[in-house]
């Protein structure tokens, strides 16, 4: 059995072109890896800054976020009301009267008054909405929230809420 010997294209050339060939195979290699390393360290450059702009323009915009949402509040249709018939009136909205447990007024300190809320039955987006037109509309806030998984569904929610301005 006859074995051939393997051939490359430039096994038959001189040995100057063969030498030729093979330097300017690595400086050609070498090309592109340096091409590829600067690319790559151009484009994460431009990156960071990127990133560095878009730092500069949240840390510009938080503080007039802050501000339209406690102007939002303090203007809520329901601000002028007592902290029961706001919430109330966001309950008969939101139709959640028949997941309402108790409600009743209370006293948190001296001078504040307070509405204690229970529901059963929430899913978490009623709850969200819910606790959103709280914020928006009543300008109430909750010093004492809990949430239980309700025993008949899982997936629901039991909530107890102490509103507050």
């Amino acid at each position: 059995m006859a074995r051939t010997q393997r051939t490359y294209p430039w096994s038959s050339w001189p040995p100057d072109a063969q030498q030729r060939f093979f330097k300017m195979a690595l400086f050609g290699l070498a090309g592109v890896f340096f091409s590829v390393f600067v690319g790559a360290y151009i484009f994460t450059n431009t990156l960071l800054q990127q990133i560095e702009a878009e730092k500069e323009q949240y840390a510009r915009v938080v503080p007039i976020v802050h501000g339209i949402q406690s102007l939002r509040a303090k203007r809520g249709d329901l601000a002028h009301l007592s902290a029961k018939d706001a919430t109330w009136r966001i309950i008969d909205d939101r139709m959640l009267e028949d997941r309402l447990t108790s409600i009743r007024s209370t006293h948190l300190d001296e001078n504040v008054e307070g509405v204690q809320v229970t529901f059963t039955g929430l899913t978490l987006i009623m709850l969200t909405d819910f606790l959103q037109d709280l914020r928006d509309r009543a300008s109430l806030q909750t010093p004492d929230f809990t949430l239980t998984r309700n025993n008949d569904d899982p997936r629901l929610a039991d909530v107890h809420l102490v509103l507050a301005r």
